[in-house]
C-alpha cells in the first residue's frame, strides 16, 4: 500500500480544480480520501452537500471522509448525511478516524485473502 498527498483533479465548477488529501493506493484498487473538520458550528453541514456531488465524480474505487469535529460527530449528523448519499454516489462512505483504520485493515486483509 501506498499514497500520495495533496492530489490535485478538475472541480465539478469550470475552470477549478480541489485537492484530494490523500489518494491510496491498494493492489486491488484506488481510495480517495477526504477530511472534514467542524468544532464550531457553522456551515460545515451544507458544505457537505457538494462532497457528495465530488464522490459521485471521482474516478477512483472508492472515495471515504473522514469526518472529526465535535459539530460534525454530533448526533452522527455528518456520517448519517454522507451515507445517505450513497445512492447518488455509490463509492462514498463517510467514517470516523478510527473508522478509517478499521476500513484500510478490513480491504488489506480482504486483499491478502
Amino acid at each position: 500500500m501506498t499514497y500520495q498527498s495533496n492530489v490535485r483533479y478538475p472541480s465539478i465548477f469550470a475552470g477549478k480544480y480541489d485537492y484530494a488529501h490523500f489518494i491510496v493506493h491498494m493492489p486491488n484498487g484506488t481510495i480517495q480520501v477526504v477530511a472534514k473538520l467542524q468544532e464550531s458550528s457553522g456551515t460545515a453541514m451544507e458544505k457537505l452537500g457538494y462532497t457528495a456531488f465530488d464522490a459521485e465524480r471521482t474516478k477512483h474505487d472508492s472515495y471515504l471522509v473522514v469526518c472529526g469535529g465535535q459539530e460534525l460527530l454530533r448526533d452522527r449528523r455528518a456520517l448519517d448525511f454522507l451515507n445517505e448519499k450513497r445512492h447518488i454516489a455509490p463509492k462514498l462512505r463517510a467514517l470516523t478516524v478510527s473508522g478509517l483504520s478499521d476500513y484500510l485493515a478490513s480491504e488489506l486483509s480482504l486483499e491478502a485473502a
